[in-house]
């Protein structure tokens, strides 16, 4: 079943604060054409945007779009950076990758709650893969995960992380199992470049469970 606009809405819009979706891509543009997606839906519906912009994803993200002949500058976004240099959006914290992950993540909830502290936003994260391809022991690897589901039920942000299931996988300590476990919604996005499906693997709407709802890339960015 080919997904409208207007499903796709709806299901975001049915999605609850506090609650955490994981997205698994498997695609060459899964996360460009996912990040877009919230971005306009948080413009429609009135809602603040943060992005948690790991390694210059967003960069890449936006130099996809250009690619694709789509201008967009995300100058209305909120922007945490971990480590990185491009400036994109509107930056209101630059947080270096430190060797212990507990002083990076004491950084970064510090932040974040401060952000979350003056409204409701999408939560788009980007480059999970990256940081977690700096985990060297058990130890770091849980605390990063504890972080995440620290922020599991804030009601101030409906959350989407994004990750490029190909190469999470092959880090020496693969996050997906264990983000899945945290997650509300897992779902995969699957396909060639033009078009695709979403499959939901985790959600707490059984009518989506298992689905495919296929998506066509120029269609998408028309919306």
């Amino acid at each position: 079943m080919e997904i409208t606009k207007e499903r796709l809405f709806n299901m975001v819009d049915r999605t609850s604060f506090g609650d955490l979706v994981l997205i698994e891509d498997e695609t060459s543009y899964g996360s460009t054409l996912t990040t877009y997606f919230f971005v306009n839906y948080a413009r429609e519906r009135g809602l603040k945007i943060l992005i948690d912009d790991v390694l210059d994803s967003l960069f890449l993200v936006k130099k996809h779009l250009e690619f694709l002949q789509v201008q967009e500058d995300f100058s209305d976004v909120v922007v945490i950076k971990t480590g990185g240099k491009k400036k994109i959006g509107k930056i209101v914290a630059r947080i270096p990758l430190e060797s212990e992950p507990v002083v990076y993540l004491s950084r970064y909830e510090s932040t974040a709650r401060s952000v979350y502290s003056e409204g409701k936003y999408i939560n788009i994260v980007l480059g999970l893969e990256r940081l977690f391809a700096f985990m060297q022991s058990p130890l770091e690897f849980y605390t990063v995960i504890d972080s995440i589901q620290g922020f599991l039920g804030n009601r101030s942000r409906k959350a989407f992380y994004i990750i490029d299931k190909n190469v999470a996988s092959t880090l020496k300590f693969n996050p997906i199992p264990d983000l899945e476990e945290i997650a509300t919604t897992v779902l995969y996005i699957q396909g060639e470049y033009g078009s695709g499906k979403i499959r939901f693997i985790k959600t707490p709407f059984v009518e989506w469970l298992n689905e495919d709802f296929e998506i066509v890339l120029d269609k998408v960015l028309k919306w």
